[in-house]
């Protein structure tokens, strides 16, 4: 199904983090009106899903959610809702307002479940009351989307993956999507000038590729989809980013590092049989997939490519 996206920049959100400047990571600066959404809604031929991203839509005023949501529905029969939002608004008064409406997904920032890094970030909560809404949000019967992210301050690999740890205990069925994000340096925010003061030290993108690699294996072992590994590429986003591992194809990186892991713990010496649709994952940006495939064994480069075996 098509999307349809509307950016809702910074609009609801309670706080601002210290790594996020939405209008630099969109360009777009002004969030649309209900009237704008309702004509782009009623122009679609098929059915579409109706995103608002960019903010945080359940912390809107009651009222602006219902001319949002109204407009949504100018859209052809069949087409769904999807939005994104912050988890100290998902409360039982939300919930109520969503529900006559076809909300296919709620996406809440987790961005991290350590305590820590919520702190340091300015997230304005802990995990606790994190997840409680995700809790929430499945027990309304909507489906989860979690955003998170990667290389923030204070944050280790480790805290991640066991940020996973966390969401897997609510037992969701199906299971919530993730969306995995890299922390860039954007100009314009708080971090930029930790940064600049020498306080913080931003991934590179290789570190980054390798981090999320594992963050993608431990989802898929514990049966969460992943949506996106990455930032949309903006020309506004390009321009405004300072620092940090901002690379187009972070998401096919990631797949590589994912790979190369997987097929180190499968067989540490091979042989390696994979689908010859992947090689590109082994084989694309340098021989990235390789190269960290020959780091993990202590493979030579030519052993390694040897011992592969396209099927």
């Amino acid at each position: 199904m098509r999307t349809l996206p509307f950016f809702l920049t910074m609009e609801g959100c309670p706080r601002r983090c210290v790594y996020c400047h939405q209008g630099e990571i969109t360009g777009i600066s002004r969030a649309p009106s209900p009237a704008e959404v309702r004509r782009a809604a009623a122009e679609q031929r098929e059915p579409c899903e109706v995103c608002f991203f960019g903010g945080s839509f359940t912390c809107l005023p009651s009222a602006l959610q219902r001319e949002y949501l109204d407009a949504a529905l100018a859209a052809p029969p069949g087409s769904i809702l999807r939005f994104s939002t912050h988890p100290e608004c998902i409360t039982e008064e939300a919930l109520k307002l969503l529900a006559p409406y076809p909300v296919s997904m709620i996406e809440l920032g987790i961005s991290s479940l350590d305590d820590r890094v919520l702190a340091r970030c300015r997230r304005g909560y802990s995990s606790r009351p994190a997840l409680e809404a995700m809790r929430r949000v499945l027990n309304s019967g909507f489906l989860l989307g979690a955003q998170m992210m990667i290389g923030l301050p204070e944050q280790t690999e480790e805290s991640s993956l066991a940020d996973l740890d966390l969401i897997a205990e609510l037992k969701a069925l199906p299971p919530p999507t993730l969306r995995i994000y890299p922390c860039l340096v954007l100009e314009g925010t708080s971090l930029a000038r930790s940064w600049r003061e020498g306080k913080y030290a931003p991934l590179s993108v290789e570190h980054a590729a390798r981090w999320a690699g594992r963050l993608l294996l431990r989802a898929e072992a514990l049966g969460f989809p992943v949506q996106r590994i990455g930032l949309q590429e903006t020309e506004s986003l390009a321009k405004s980013v300072l620092a940090g591992p901002h690379h187009p194809a972070l998401g096919e990186l990631a797949r590589s590092a994912a790979l190369a892991l997987r097929l180190s713990e499968e067989a540490p010496e091979g042989p390696w049989r994979i689908d010859r649709e992947k090689i590109s994952w082994l084989r694309g940006h340098g021989k990235f997939g390789l190269r960290l495939l020959q780091e993990i064994t202590g493979l030579s480069a030519a052993d390694a490519e040897k011992r592969v075996r396209y099927e």
